[in-house]
């Protein structure tokens, strides 16, 4: 089972795209897949032509799907899987995302901004399909022009003060403002040149045969990238006509070949968005933006005025429970870290109730910081309710006590 291809395709009108695009389909049916069946979405109802043309002479089944919804196009994948196709064809693929954008509007007139999640989602939908499916796929687009405002100058050179919109590139016209050139692993633009006329003598004799041009703007394996390739117009399709087209793309599939089909991924991120639609981020947010309210509420609670001293330990109590002194700082904090710090606070404060008294003093300040982080820590420790000068006198009695036992 040969290793599926995904080619997109675009240029103006009449430069060769669907011609082209069914070379190569017949190329990969005949060549690697017995002449399966090849699938096509036909809006403008174009490929009856090629059937007779191509496929019948090769004797590979066309299956004309002449629907012109995305819904249908979506949908025609499975349908196409399920027929025993090898290559399924969109063409042109441009029309289905206008009339996707037609479906959003019609309602309303516009499109609004609250919708283009569900846009943007539908299509990423299709994206998947296309990368996913065992089906050799080509989408074909129309030339879409890539503009750039840029400012105009005068004679003199310097900048009017006006702008202008310049063309500054092309793209395949399909998705939006992002171009559907970045899904396919091999791009190709095509477009027409006329084959000089040739002098006999003082005459020009021909009349300048059309070449088709394709140039390669990108190759996921390298093996064409950055060339430009010419195939010659021809009167009439003869079988195995194919080949020019294929031999120029070759290079290409034998690439993809020596890789394995790979599968994107099709999960989510919707674990990261709780019932409400916010992200983790915001509720991480949010939770930080609590710990510091509740951070400046408490210290307001135990050093609200505005003396130099309450200042000085605000200062000081912010700095023995956090380890910081910038506010920036602090803020960077993880929410594990804050709420740790936010809970620090709330034990001091609570000693200062014990205390029943509120202390200024630095040594102090430092005695009740230890106090409150041991509290935090031991939970409902023994002598969590005790004051700080109990405490200390019991400390002290205790080391007189192990002085007195010492023996001389």
């Amino acid at each position: 089972m040969a290793v599926p291809i995904k080619v997109g395709m675009f240029g103006a009108q009449g430069s060769g795209k669907s011609t082209s695009a069914a070379l190569l389909a017949a190329a990969l049916s005949a060549q690697f897949h017995n002449k399966a069946p090849v699938f096509v979405v036909d809006p403008e109802a174009a490929w009856q032509f090629l059937k007779r043309r191509i496929f019948d002479v090769e004797g590979i089944e066309l299956v004309q799907l002449a629907d012109r919804t995305f819904k249908g196009m979506a949908d025609s994948i499975k349908r196409a899987e399920k027929a025993g196709a090898c290559v399924w064809v969109v063409d042109p693929l441009t029309l289905m995302w206008q009339e996707l954008m037609q479906s959003f509007k019609a309602k309303r007139g516009f499109i609004p901004i609250d919708m283009w999640g569900d846009i943007k989602q539908m299509w990423s939908g299709y994206i998947l399909q296309f990368l996913n499916t065992p089906m050799h796929c080509i989408a074909l687009g129309r030339l879409g022009n890539e503009m750039e405002e840029v400012q105009e100058e005068g004679s003199d050179g310097q900048p009017t003060g006006k702008t202008k919109l310049v063309k500054t590139g092309t793209k395949f016209k399909a998705g939006g403002g992002e171009s559907f050139g970045y899904e396919p692993h091999l791009l190709l633009e095509l477009s027409l040149e006329r084959k000089a006329k040739v002098r006999q003598g003082s005459r020009l004799e021909g009349e300048g045969r059309i070449i088709h041009r394709a140039d390669v703007l990108k190759d996921r394996t390298w093996a064409l990238n950055g060339k430009v390739i010419r195939w010659s117009d021809k009167p009439r399709y003869d079988k195995g006509g194919f080949r020019q087209v294929w031999e120029s793309l070759k290079p290409h599939f034998e690439e993809v070949q020596g890789t394995q089909a790979v599968q994107v991924s099709t999960a989510t991120s919707e674990s990261l968005v709780d019932n409400q639609g916010r992200s983790d981020y915001f509720r991480q947010q949010k939770l930080k933006q609590i710990a510091l309210e509740d951070w400046d509420a408490t210290i307001a609670r135990i050093y609200g005025g505005s003396t130099a001293a309450e200042k000085q330990a605000r200062a000081i109590l912010g700095e023995a429970i956090t380890g910081v002194r910038s506010r920036t700082a602090f803020e960077d904090f993880s929410v594990e870290q804050m709420q740790q710090c936010v809970g620090i606070l709330m034990e001091y404060e609570r000693r200062t109730k014990v205390e029943k008294l509120v202390a200024t003093k630095e040594a102090d300040i430092l005695a009740l910081v230890e106090m409150a982080k041991e509290d935090y820590r031991d939970g409902e420790r023994p002598g969590r309710d005790k004051t700080l000068l109990q405490l200390q006198l019991e400390k002290s009695v205790e080391q007189l006590q192990e002085k007195e036992t010492v023996p001389f």
